[in-house]
């Protein structure tokens, strides 16, 4: 996986509502740090090359977002929308996306490392490329959603739900959860642990293994 190539030693120190200045809503090689944006509302906002640090964003509303080559770091996405986003050869660190919707979005070559991403939406979303290590997505939607080298290592997946989601070939095994909300036929080819496989042995065949 790539990393985003941002060439920090020309960064400029911004603030984030700026890019209302610029006629294609565009922000590149920009430093943003320790802001609250609340309820905004953006069409199609362009985010390139830049960092964001100690963000904070409420309840916006930014349809089809790009990100592109971009580092977030204990930043707060709270119940935005980013429907239809494009989010590319992103990072995001120690990260709070709590209620927050992907919906439609493309994601390729992104992380999310020590992120809180409970009950956000990824429903008919194409993800490839996407690391999701140490994270917290009990009640995670990602319904009718494709998924190509995905990994989730060591990640709370408690009740999230993967309807329509093909899990073949994803690993599971390092996550904790004591309810997954996905079928057998969804399930085929993922790669499970014991203790794992003896949940969804007892939910789809009523089995107890020994």
């Amino acid at each position: 996986m790539n990393t985003p190539r941002i060439p920090l030693e020309t960064l400029e120190q911004r603030d984030f509502m700026s890019i209302k200045q610029d006629e294609d809503h565009l922000l590149a090689q920009a430093e943003l740090k320790q802001e609250t944006i609340m309820e905004q509302i953006l069409e199609h906002p362009l985010i390139d090359q830049s960092t964001l640090t100690s963000m904070t964003f409420i309840g916006d509303s930014f349809s089809r977002l790009e990100l592109t080559d971009v580092i977030l770091k204990n930043c707060t996405l709270a119940n935005c929308d980013f429907e239809g986003a494009s989010v590319f050869r992103v990072t995001l660190e120690n990260c709070k996306l709590v209620g927050t919707t992907f919906d439609h979005a493309v994601l390729k070559e992104v992380t999310f490392q020590d992120c809180d991403l409970s009950l956000t939406n990824f429903n008919e979303a194409k993800m490839s490329d996407v690391d999701l290590v140490g994270s917290k997505m009990a009640e995670l939607n990602c319904m009718g959603s494709t998924l190509k080298k995905f990994h989730v290592i060591d990640c709370n997946l408690n009740e999230a739900d993967f309807a329509d989601t093909p899990l073949k070939q994803i690993d599971l095994s390092t996550c904790q959860f004591d309810s997954l909300r996905v079928t057998e036929r969804e399930l085929r080819g993922c790669r499970l642990n014991e203790t794992q496989a003896a949940y969804f042995a007892q939910q789809f065949l009523g089995v107890d293994l020994a």
